[in-house]
């Protein structure tokens, strides 16, 4: 073996220049726009690197932390997966050191902070690399976080040898390692599908995973079988039920040519209630991408007593109507449409209610409003939330929600149980609006985990299933289950979503998997105008992209402190974001890469030729119906 010796600085600066290797991982990114879920041609396998790609340390090192890839799974129908895996990882290795490697399990997952030749010398056959342990990918493709970890940050230094011309590594970590940039790049987020409870008329509530994009789409559609099979993730367990221990699943699952899917079940199955089977042939077409039909059999004969042809109505994002987006905003205490003035709900028409008005939210079938009004003034001046007395009815009364010096923005949930949601700072209520006119609207205060106190919540956003909420707690973005007993809500243990930004305020759904969050500029920039307020991440944290990247006409930072937003359709590409956000005091709109202000629009008084420049009426609050 030849010791590595001239490594030429020009190669070292190209390695700098190159984005594939995905060093560092916390670079300042770049808004690419939204991922779309991709066809079966898309879903063809793709390689993993391999050593003979690298010109330098930086892209061997780069690459090595990506082609272990696939080294999470250990499902009965692929048990090789580890093995190859890591045999494709030697690859990298000279002879001695893929000899002496003993790879501990699982897969861990690491953000790269900073990579670097050894005393900066780019001629030298060291590179140290620091890491931030994210979390460990497990055999179901869960990303299970790494927390309360002494080690979680920790540094190796990558050894480089020349093997007959060829570069390779000498010394590697113990652990099997993934970069941030090779999950990104190599694995698909993928929902998976599981049947809520504890409720009449029960939809398909989803799950992250990860789906290595180096397994052919048969290998794919065995993986999702048998990641719903073994059950959902810890936390969203407490709101959804494993699939029955009566259904077992025989040899692998079958992709046909017009990319329909056999599911072979065992003899077991053959005393079920349809429906049930029904619901298992849905729960299965939505976790598979691209939502194939798929056909259940017992034992290999086909059984004709059940299809998965009515799947839609079993997801509670699927969007009936065409998108609304309709604005509405707060201009100068009342709540005002600014899409079709002409046309604004009665809910929101002149009236006693709709003055003084700071924040409001209306469901999408117009019956349904709530405001929090600013009562009292100086020192003495709270906030009061009200609602509409009864269906369409105009008239509002005052909840129970104690007055509070500041409220959020309320929010209407349709599911499981209709009713509001707000939250005053420190506990999150939900609010059940009278039946008619005359009744009282009865607040409870939402608890955690084992009737604990909730406390410093701020902010918060329900998906569209009703069964996950997305909060802002202590100035951190969180995310939980929400559980429903005998009506009453509550949250299950709460996970913190990470983001780089500097400050968490305002948070809402994008797509069932995926977060936008505002706040404070993030940390990491050194020109407060030019950083990002506004990001779109997963509920786990990962691949988080900047939305456009300050407002036009603006010099200074913006700090997001509230949003609304569009959850996509998941039977749709996701083609366009949506989102309103308030920020420096004005209101915005985000429309895919282009971010306008909201501006006053008629129905108003008709403008007046003055010499006097009249002060700019400033919307505020802005939001989507729920």
């Amino acid at each position: 073996m030849t010791r590595l010796r001239g490594l030429t600085a020009g190669l070292a600066v190209v390695a700098l220049l190159l984005g594939g290797c995905g060093l560092p991982d916390r670079s300042d990114p770049k808004y690419v726009g939204p991922a779309v879920n991709p066809s079966r041609a898309q879903a063809r396998a793709l390689e993993a690197p391999k050593p003979i790609d690298a010109a330098t340390m930086f892209d061997l090192v780069g690459l090595y932390l990506k082609t272990s890839v696939g080294g999470n799974v250990t499902n009965p129908d692929q048990p090789e997966a580890v093995t190859e895996t890591q045999a494709r990882m030697k690859t990298f290795m000279t002879p001695q050191a893929a000899e002496a490697w003993k790879p501990q399990l699982p897969l861990l997952v690491v953000r790269v902070n900073s990579i670097s030749y050894k005393d900066g010398n780019s001629g030298t056959n060291t590179v140290l690399a620091s890491f931030t342990k994210v979390g460990q990918l497990d055999r179901d493709g869960q990303l299970i976080p790494v927390v309360n970890d002494p080690s979680q940050t920790f540094g190796f230094d990558f050894v480089g040898e020349l093997v007959g011309g060829k570069l390779r590594l000498s010394s590697v970590p113990g652990n099997m390692l993934l970069s941030m940039a090779g999950l990104d790049e190599l694995y698909e987020q993928r929902p998976i599908y599981f049947w809520e409870t504890g409720v009449e008329a029960p939809k398909l509530v989803p799950d992250l995973r990860y789906m290595p994009k180096v397994l052919p789409p048969s290998k794919q559609v065995a993986e999702v079988v048998q990641w719903l099979v073994d059950g959902p993730s810890k936390w969203l367990g407490e709101v959804v039920e494993k699939l029955p221990s009566d259904i077992e699943t025989k040899d692998g699952p079958t992709l046909r040519d017009d990319d329909s899917v056999v599911v072979n079940l065992s003899s077991k199955a053959r005393g079920k209630n349809p429906d049930d089977l029904r619901k298992l042939a849905s729960q299965i077409r939505w976790s598979l991408a691209g939502h194939p039909e798929v056909t259940l059999t017992y034992e290999n004969a086909k059984d004709t007593t059940n299809d998965s042809g009515g799947y839609v109505s079993d997801n509670a994002a699927v969007v009936a109507e065409s998108v609304d987006q309709v604005k509405f905003a707060v201009l100068e205490g009342a709540v005002r449409q600014f899409d079709s003035p002409a046309d604004p709900p009665v809910l929101f028409g002149q009236s006693e209610a709709n003055k003084d008005v700071v924040s409001a939210t209306i469901n999408r079938s117009r019956t349904r409003a709530a405001l929090v009004r600013k009562v009292g003034t100086g020192a003495a001046a709270r906030q009061q939330l009200v609602v509409n007395a009864g269906a369409s009815e105009p008239k509002y009364v005052d909840s129970t929600v104690p007055h509070s010096a500041a409220l959020s923005r309320p929010a209407w949930i349709s599911r499981p149980v209709q009713r509001f949601l707000v939250a005053d700072g420190l506990h999150l209520w939900a609010v059940t609006p009278p039946g008619t006119a005359g009744e009282p609207a009865q607040a409870a205060i939402v608890r955690g985990p084992n009737d604990s106190e909730l406390t410093n919540v701020s902010a918060f956003a329900v998906s569209p299933d009703g069964r996950r909420i997305a909060l802002i707690v202590d100035g951190r973005a969180m995310i939980a289950a929400l559980k429903i007993d005998n009506g009453k809500l509550s949250l299950g243990v709460q996970h913190v979503v990470p983001t780089s930004l500097g400050d968490s305020r305002a948070i809402g759904w994008v797509t069932e998997t995926t977060l936008a969050i505002g706040g404070k500029p993030h940390v990491d920039n050194d020109a407060p105008a030019s950083g990002y307020s506004l990001v779109w991440t997963s509920i786990d944290g990962t691949g988080e992209k900047p939305l456009p990247r300050r407002a036009p006409d603006t010099t200074s930072a913006l700090t997001v402190t509230e949003l609304s937003t569009r959850v996509n359709d998941p039977t749709k590409t996701l083609e366009q974001l949506l989102i309103l956000f308030e920020a420096n005091q004005r209101s915005w709109v985000v429309y895919n890469d282009n971010v306008n202000l909201i501006k006053q629009t008629e129905p108003g008084p008709t403008p007046t030729t003055s010499a006097t420049q009249q002060p700019e009426k400033l919307p505020l609050s802005p939001f989507y119906a729920d």
